[in-house]
């Protein structure tokens, strides 16, 4: 089953967020899409410690990010959400600069510039915010892809994303072996980390770290907790690697967990992992009209 054919299901099952799992499915087919793939980032400096693209110089087609938030907004529109498409979405067309702005301030998850673009669209800065988080992810994807063909990751050891810095949206309990990989919810990346150890603050004591069973029904699925920073991390156990666009479908279809998780007092840090203050290169942006053509043809 693909990540389109997941969204539908859990559509129907949930038909209360069938809304935003629409806006969801109208971007599913772009992260596996190969097109993201043609502008490869200009790394930053290597680290051990920053992901790969900190500081890194970075090429989208800004006309590609213009037509996806537009399709976005618009299934968004359709579906009732103005908090997300905003007030002034009727026939408005995203210019590829603005979606370029867009897109980089939610690389960072700028507040001020998302509330900027919340004005000028009449949405509510949440539903801005949560609409522009989408709209990065089919490049990220590209990024990751790129990333995976490396031998990079093996030494990551950091609870954030080796690629884009974001946390992980759960943990996979891998195969017989019972390897543990964390899966990021922005770009698709995965990588290795030790089972007993805190995501976010590297707690290795075991009696400060805890895992809690929530549904005797979905026993694939837990809850791994530090009571030393009370933050959280859905886990599952699986054969195989989640294919990478279907992270997020595997995230939004396990959110009872993460209300289990705050009703017990436990959080999610907020924003990213590592910031990363990319870039944009001179291919991102939108080119300039033709001149006009004189005497001939």
């Amino acid at each position: 089953m693909s990540a389109a054919q997941r969204l539908d299901a859990l559509a129907q099952a949930h038909p209360e967020w069938s809304g935003w799992l629409r806006v969801v499915r109208e971007l599913a087919p772009g992260l596996s899409d190969p097109a993201w793939d043609a502008d490869p980032p200009h790394a930053g400096r290597p680290s051990d410690a920053a992901p790969m693209l900190a500081g890194a110089t970075l090429q989208p087609d800004g006309r590609a990010l213009a037509r996806l938030l537009d399709r976005l907004a618009g299934v968004a529109q359709a579906q009732g959400l103005q908090a997300l498409a905003g007030t002034a979405r009727p026939g408005r067309t995203t210019s590829p600069d603005e979606a370029l702005a867009v897109f980089l301030a939610a690389l960072d998850d700028d507040p001020q510039e998302l509330g900027r673009w919340a004005s000028r669209t009449g949405a509510t800065p949440e539903g801005a915010r949560a609409l522009a988080q989408l709209l990065p992810m089919p490049y990220l994807h590209g990024c990751a892809r790129a990333w995976s063909s490396t031998a990079r990751g093996a030494a990551w050891s950091h609870g954030h994303c080796p690629v884009c810095g974001a946390w992980p949206a759960f943990a996979e309990v891998r195969g017989i072996e019972r390897t543990r990989h964390l899966r990021c919810g922005r770009c698709g990346a995965g990588w290795p980390m030790p089972a007993l150890a805190c995501t976010y603050c590297g707690m290795r004591d075991h009696e400060r770290l805890g895992t809690l069973s929530v549904d005797d029904k979905a026993a694939r699925f837990a809850l791994e907790v530090c009571h030393a920073c009370m933050g959280y991390l859905k886990s599952c156990t699986t054969l195989q690697p989640t294919p990478s666009d279907e992270v997020i479908v595997t995230d939004l279809a396990s959110v009872e967990f993460d209300i289990a998780a705050v009703e017990r007092g436990f959080l999610r840090p907020p924003g990213h992992g590592a910031s990363l203050r990319a870039s944009l290169g001179t291919a991102a942006k939108a080119p300039a009209p033709a001149p006009a053509r004189r005497g001939w043809s």
